[in-house]
């Protein structure tokens, strides 16, 4: 049969549907990964419950999936030549979902903590929960649909990330403890919906971190701690922007504290019939 695309599964998903008997089936995989290269991880899920965190084996990831075998086909596959991981879960049919069948479908995926990793994740009409904190991350690039998913850092990450993507469709979108990812450049592409981008963390950070915001009809809520200086730089300038005190300097807009503060977010933003808010926290 012809696969269906994540965007006809996100529609599947979250439409009225006619209530068919579903039966799940339950995939369980756990495996050691060499330490010594980086590890591409690439999760395409399309619709249900996700959970992603830090594995308990520092070197181990594991995979714990519940799904429709009559609408979705599973995909588990571990290359150590080429050092990817892919877990896909996409539909092979047209058979039809209830709302409440599609939340009980689940995938648990556990990450190693050593392993230098790249990941790439895409989600459909999902609820989930991603903890990146701990893990060695070299970049990840997310992309969600009618989703309702955080992404957080509960501890530092280790080494250096490179970039963290965010591209959001029709969804509530939290980033949290952004300033423990270890990334120094974070973007974020936003749709439609309720989006949050907070900065804060358990460990102060130091240095330069840019952040590329592109919003049409969204609004973006960026909290950022008082003690980090802000350079904004905006296409267009919105007015709930000014609830942070910010300065006109030339072409930009600065904190007060921006050149005596040891942490600086430089904030690139393009809104279109968005709102942007920035907050201070403590």
């Amino acid at each position: 049969m012809t696969r269906l695309s994540l965007v006809a599964l996100t529609a599947l998903a979250v439409a009225p549907q006619v209530a068919v008997a579903q039966t799940y089936q339950t995939i369980t995989e756990t495996r050691l990964v060499d330490a010594g290269s980086p590890l591409t991880v690439d999760v395409t899920f399309a619709a249900g419950r996700l959970a992603i965190r830090p594995a308990e084996g520092r070197h181990r990831y594991r995979v714990g999936l519940k799904y429709v075998e009559d609408v979705f086909d599973p995909t588990i596959a571990y290359d150590p030549t080429k050092r990817s991981l892919t877990v896909s879960v996409e539909g092979h049919g047209h058979t039809q979902m209830k709302d409440s069948d599609t939340w009980k479908q689940q995938l648990d995926l556990d990450l190693p903590r050593d392993v230098p990793l790249d990941l790439t994740m895409t989600f459909g009409a999902v609820k989930g929960d991603i903890d990146l904190g701990d893990l060695t991350l070299r970049s990840a690039a997310i992309k969600t649909g009618a989703s309702e998913t955080t992404v957080s850092f509960s501890s530092p990450t280790r080494g250096a990330c490179e970039r963290l993507e965010f591209e959001v469709g029709a969804a509530q979108f939290d980033a949290v403890q952004l300033g423990d990812s270890g990334c120094r450049l974070v973007s974020l592409k936003g749709a439609v919906g309720q989006m949050v981008l907070d900065f804060g963390g358990d460990t102060p950070w130091k240095g330069e971190m840019h952040a590329t915001i592109h919003v049409g009809l969204g609004d973006v809520t960026l909290r950022v701690p008082e003690s980090v200086g802000i350079r904004l730089d905006a296409t267009r300038f919105l007015a709930a922007i000014s609830k942070a005190h910010l300065e006109k300097r030339g072409s930009a807009y600065f904190s007060p504290n921006y050149d005596s503060a040891s942490a600086k977010l430089v904030i690139d933003l393009d809104a279109a019939l968005g709102n942007v808010e920035i907050e201070r926290t403590h």
